[in-house]
């Protein structure tokens, strides 16, 4: 930020406050792009006011926008990335010009690497006043062209017009092809200048159906499930959009789903046929391999994903994406299906059943569900053939029956276990404590990717907040604020490791500032424990990972949070004060 005034470079305040109201229009660019935001139901944005944004703010209070301040932009891009995945709308981030627009850029590369809709909104130098390299405040050489390589679209809009027609575009996008985050650059001129664009024209418009797939590939999609004895599901986070019709699906298939962590708590995961989240695990590559028929709904198999492992089945791969690049990716498909998941997984339901003869059933889905089992072996078995689940149905020459999963879950549990012990260990300690309905915000930590991505069970979708392609550092705690932010009303913890918080520590004080009651646990290793053991394994002298650690308690304590010390001892009784105490917390567990 800065204390000039947004054009002139005369230092801000020098006007008088009441004149330099009333010299303003009431509707600026700036309140058009917000109206249109606001139509599509957005009512909280990111960021940090700045000298040269301040006409984003003006409008806010009218229109029932809340302005979540963070303590850096970083934090307002992870944050709105939380809030979006919770709420089911793009997050939306403003920056200033220059250096703000540039700090924030963390959280749009990891929207894009994770395919999540967000938009960014960010003054620009006026119009004629392009970079100059005459030392004007924020002078940055090209910040459109700087954000355009990290994010879908950036574009450096030339009227108000112009940015209300690329926010309908964005959300029609949002909703008909793999979303990616937008930067709008508004030029200051235009940013304040009267708006010569209707109010009927901010207004939201219909963003149609999803769209189905051609008739012959999900003749030949069916065809190839039909005939397998096996399948198995991999879901995306391409899949949720499928909702419930991919637990219909999986139970009239009998096919067991595993999910990649964008597509965690695509069904239940406590039901009878989820394997989880552990497309990491060699025993879930083994799992793959054995089955006859591989079904990949939204995904594009990321390598961040598999971790070296092969998943080819021994029979066909059928692959259903909104990209058709995608379907063609680290996957080979035997059957392309392309169309959006919404659509085409009811498409998948309706042609299974008629190829069976039994049009209409599957009425008992989600039969297989456990309330409050937390183990593989609790959940396996219990929609066994002749419960009335909509696997009774047969769609094969062979009448389906209900897979034992047991074996298989317990192994990868297992496996999970070796990895690290330790990391888990301590997440099973806390989820059994949290309640069901625990929105759980992780970060490029060993506690969550060896740990909170195994032993978390999601009962639906964005219970995990993680970003495991992208891989950053510091997403956790902001991206908590935001689930929190979005969803009051239920429980949202922060897990993480010590290297990751100190990235972000700073937004402890953006929590306590709003009141959340959220808790945050910090589990100490004294550094980068994965870089330390990589330079290990590749017989380097640990050197510049082994950091010096703060009095995690007192920290807290300074920003006005309750500060907890735990040992693996007391760790369930310490969460559970954490879960009751009211306000923010840090649990501080060193290991």
């Amino acid at each position: 930020m800065s204390n000039e005034n947004t054009v002139t470079g005369a230092p801000a305040g020098s006007e008088n406050p009441a004149d330099a109201a009333s010299s303003y229009p009431e509707r600026t660019t700036a309140r058009a792009v917000l109206e249109t935001l606001r139509g599509y139901g957005i009512d909280t944005v990111f960021g940090i006011p700045g000298t040269h944004s301040l006409e984003f703010y003006r409008p806010l209070r009218e229109l029932g926008i809340r302005p979540i301040t963070t303590r850096h932009e970083q934090g307002a891009s992870y944050g709105a990335d939380g809030w979006s995945q919770v709420r089911g709308l793009p997050g939306v981030v403003i920056t200033t010009s220059g250096p703000g627009l540039l700090n924030s850029l963390s959280g749009a590369a990891t929207a894009y690497a994770e395919s999540r809709p967000m938009i960014l909104l960010s003054p620009g130098r006026p119009v004629g006043h392009d970079f100059r390299d005459i030392g004007s405040l924020h002078e940055t050489k090209n910040p459109s062209a700087a954000v355009n390589a990290i994010v879908g679209v950036s574009r450096r809009v030339t009227s108000a017009a112009e940015a209300v027609t690329m926010i309908h575009d964005a959300m029609r996008d949002f909703a008909h092809s793999r979303p990616r985050p937008i930067h709008i650059e508004i030029p200051l001129d235009i940013l304040e200048a009267p708006v010569d664009v209707p109010e009927s024209a901010t207004a939201p418009r219909p963003l149609g159906e999803p769209a189905p797939a051609p008739e012959a590939d999900v003749a030949a999609a069916v065809e190839a499930l039909a005939a397998s004895e096996r399948p198995v599901i991999l879901a995306g986070g391409g899949s949720l959009a499928a909702g419930s019709h991919l637990l219909e699906l999986a139970e009239l298939l009998e096919a067991p789903v595993i999910t990649t962590t964008n597509g965690k708590g695509a069904i239940p995961e406590k039901h009878r046929l989820s394997l989880g989240a552990d497309l990491r695990l060699s025993t879930a590559h083994e799992f793959l391999r054995s089955r006859d028929a591989l079904l990949v709904i939204g995904s594009k198999v990321g390598e961040a994903e598999l971790w070296g492992g092969d998943i080819t089945p021994q029979g066909p791969v059928v692959r259903v994406d909104i990209m058709r690049d995608q379907m063609l990716c680290n996957l080979t498909p035997d059957v392309e299906v392309p169309g959006n998941s919404a659509a085409v997984v009811p498409q998948l339901l309706a042609g299974l059943r008629a190829r069976a003869g039994a049009a209409g059933s599957g009425d008992a889905a989600g039969s297989g569900d456990v309330a409050g089992s937390g183990a593989a072996g609790d959940v396996v078995g219990s929609g066994a053939a002749g419960s009335g689940a909509a696997g009774d149905v047969a769609v094969a020459p062979s009448a389906r029956t209900a897979p034992d999963l047991r074996e298989v879950f317990d192994a990868m549990d297992e496996e999970g276990r070796t990895w690290a012990p330790e990391l888990a260990a301590l997440n099973e300690t806390i989820m059994d404590v949290v309640p069901d309905d625990t929105i759980l915000a992780g970060d490029s930590s060993q506690v969550t990717y060896m740990g909170s991505t195994t032993f978390f069970r999601a009962p639906v979708p964005h219970s995990l907040l993680y970003m495991g392609t992208y891989a950053t550092l510091g997403y956790g705690l902001p991206a908590a604020i935001g689930a929190k932010l979005a969803a009051p009303e239920r429980p949202v913890v922060c897990l993480v490791g010590d290297g990751a918080l100190m990235f972000s520590i700073q937004e402890l004080m953006t929590a306590v500032e709003l009141g959340l009651d959220l808790p945050v646990i910090c589990v100490d290793n004294g550094g980068y424990g994965e870089i330390r053991q990589n330079m290990v394994d590749r017989s380097i002298q640990p050197l510049g990972v082994d950091l010096a650690q703060p009095d995690w308690v007192r920290l807290a304590e300074g920003f006005g949070a309750t500060g907890l010390p735990a040992t693996m001892d007391t760790l369930a009784d310490t969460v559970r004060t954490a879960l009751e105490t009211k306000g923010t917390s840090l649990v501080h567990l060193k290991i």
